[in-house]
């Protein structure tokens, strides 16, 4: 088939299939032509069509986040490359390849007063693994060596040496919807040779000392997808006496044997009092959950409790490891800087880590017991809220399915809850923004095709409506809406809460109905507004059907932050 006129179009297409890119998420512009011209000439290749760029950004992320290999992301000059920023942003904070392909004016209009015609190289490279410019003029074998070698170089940083987005910015002159045969002077894909880090033996065997003779070690997993390696690695330090293993929902590493729902846990260890002077500090209450080792890795993690804990306990040592992050210092008592993944950090340390006498995992588990009983005894007390809707909602999504957390109240939420039913969870947590949750979801489950269940609430649901503009929406994919009248995580938060005047700047009621806003794209929609209504629903909305589904639940909005603080407040210990 013939392709576009323009080198740099064509041999980027070329390029992105021979690499092993299969899919390219386009927006409709015209200076674009030749790269749709050329994209679309690739036989193999999957294009596909998303309107609204800054959701095209974010459902080309869902997907490149299942399949953990680059997709394409083309649109045309000006503002649209803009709406790229936040799924961008998103995609560098969580280590997601996507190839970013903006075509633009010739660089010689730029503040000219040319339409569409901004300054549009770099625009984003802020969050950007590369940034590179192809040549516009290619009229001999020098210029088209250096742009194919350029092309190389961009998709290939997509993935190594941490994944994350790279920008490739095209200028084209007219005129744009020429096509030919294939070009003259195409380049070689060059291909990577993997390689993989380890700790060098001598430190190995100081860090395994280390673990095998100190009596309180803490490991806290961040966001990720994980091997089953790993997580049996985890599972038989955590066996260990010394060591305690906290989990999220989204480090998606769930065994009995984890502290796996922290923010309740949390909330019952006892927090030691700042030292008085002449006093014996390490006597105090609480600080028998202090770690003498503190190790992290993964990405975002969502409690902020443990967060604010962890910067009070300030650490003896703190290790964190990871392949792509230098002195990423969350908790302020970074020490040890290790730069290998966390699958080879394990994998080579584990099995010659010994038990030493110690409590410490007993402690914690003895927690973890008390404020379960306590977490069954409260939601057999609650009305129907926010609380107990979680709760229905976590025991009926189907076994084995992907699910969604949208920002900010689901994300926290299902913190609360065990996770036993062979799910995994996935949430925008690099940025923790609300922007393009619906779309991401869109695009993870037209990905995988396997159940997936997008959890979000009212404002970020009708925030990315145009998640439904798309032809490729999937019959596996289930979203539910918290309808709580608009911003009710700020009715939590200490700060807006009490103050009246300033809550209405934060608490933001629409008088917009999800409901009508789904039903208006044709999508199967149910709604709950009680106990009752919510299991009748969820039994309909996970029924066979021929597009993605949609659940509206009511709460009340003034309930459901007063019930899930009354439930922080039972968990707390006794002084």
């Amino acid at each position: 088939m013939p392709t576009s006129d323009h080198f740099s179009a064509a041999e980027l297409a070329r390029l992105c299939f021979e690499k092993g890119i299969r899919h390219a998420v386009i927006s409709p512009g015209s200076r674009s032509a030749p790269l749709v011209i050329a994209f679309n000439a690739v036989e193999g290749m999957n294009c596909m069509q998303v309107i609204d760029e800054r959701s095209a950004a974010f459902f080309a992320m869902g997907m490149a986040q299942q399949l953990h290999a680059p997709v394409a992301l083309i649109c045309t000059s000006g503002s649209a490359v803009l709406n790229y920023g936040p799924a961008i942003a998103e995609a560098y904070y969580q280590r997601i390849p996507l190839l970013v392909i903006t075509a633009d004016r010739p660089e010689e209009w730029v503040d000219q007063g040319e339409g569409q015609a901004i300054r549009q190289q770099g625009v984003l490279a802020m969050h950007m693994r590369r940034s590179v410019q192809l040549p516009r003029l290619l009229g001999d074998d020098l210029a088209r060596w250096h742009c194919s070698r350029l092309i190389n170089e961009a998709i290939d940083a997509t993935l190594l040496p941490v994944a994350g987005p790279v920008h490739v910015n095209i200028p084209f002159a007219e005129p744009l919807y020429g096509k030919q045969e294939a070009h003259e002077g195409q380049g070689r894909s060059i291909a990577q040779v993997l390689t993989e880090s380890f700790i060098l033996p001598e430190h190995a065997r100081w860090l395994i000392h280390q673990l095998s003779t100190t009596r309180k070690v803490l490991v806290l997993a961040g966001q990720g997808v994980w091997s089953k390696g790993l997580q049996q690695q985890l599972v038989h330090l955590a066996k260990l006496p010394q060591f305690a293993v906290l989990t999220e929902a989204t480090s998606n590493l769930h065994d009995n044997v984890f502290i796996s729902c922290i923010d309740r846990v949390i909330e019952a260890v006892p927090v030691p009092p700042d030292p008085v002077p002449g006093e014996d500090a390490g006597a105090a209450r609480g600080t028998e959950f202090v770690p003498d080792i503190l190790i992290t890795f993964g990405g975002a993690v969502v409690s902020k409790r443990v967060k604010t804990l962890l910067r009070k306990w300030r650490t003896a040592q703190h290790w964190h490891v990871d392949v792509g992050q230098r002195h990423f210092d969350t908790y302020q008592s970074l020490t040890h800087d290790i730069a290998v993944s966390p699958e080879i950090f394990f994998a080579q340390i584990t099995p010659q880590v010994q038990a030493t006498e110690s409590t410490y995992s007993a402690l914690w588990q003895q927690v973890d017991r008390n404020t379960t009983t306590k977490h069954h005894g409260l939601l057999n007390e609650a009305p129907y809220c926010d609380l107990t809707v979680f709760e229905q909602l976590l025991q009926r999504i189907p076994a084995g399915s992907d699910v969604h957390l949208a920002n900010s109240t689901p994300a926290r939420y299902v913190q609360l809850f065990a996770r036993g039913q062979g799910l995994q969870f996935f949430s925008n947590r690099g940025t923790s923004g609300i922007d393009g949750c619906t779309s991401t979801a869109v695009g993870a489950a037209h990905a995988t095709q396997r159940p997936t269940t997008l959890i979000t609430g009212d404002v970020a649901f009708l925030y990315d409506s145009n998640a439904f503009w798309n032809a490729h929406l999937s019959p596996h994919l289930r979203v539910i809406v918290m309808d709580n009248g608009g911003g009710n995580i700020f009715r939590y938060i200490e700060g807006p809460d009490s103050d009246p005047a300033l809550l209405k700047w934060f608490d933001s009621p629409h008088g917009r109905d999800p409901l009508t806003l789904a039903r208006s794209y044709g999508l199967p929609c149910y709604e709950a507004f009680d106990m009752v209504s919510l299991k009748n629903a969820l039994e309909l909305l996970y029924e066979p059907h021929d597009t993605t589904a949609v659940l509206v639940v009511r709460t009340d909005a003034e309930l459901s932050p007063k019930v899930l603080r009354n439930y922080f407040r039972a968990l707390r210990p006794t002084p």
